[in-house]
């Protein structure tokens, strides 16, 4: 697998942040808030990465095909 295939976009990493953060605020269990918060603020710090790279989110397989 190369690594074009392996990598995730800055927009992807964000989402699932706010998916975290959303959760989060929604969860009731202290010890999953706190395993949220963390794994948001991981998805976070691979965004700021990403964004440093410039990773962007692969074009579609279906995209412009017909349009």
């Amino acid at each position: 697998m190369t690594e074009a295939t392996m990598i995730m976009s800055e927009n992807y990493l964000r989402d699932r942040a706010e998916d975290c953060s959303r959760l989060a605020e929604q969860e009731n269990d202290l010890e999953m808030r706190s395993m949220l918060a963390d794994l948001e603020m991981d998805y976070r710090a691979k965004a700021v990465h990403a964004a440093a790279k410039h990773w962007r989110d692969a074009p579609r397989y279906f995209e412009g095909r017909y349009a």
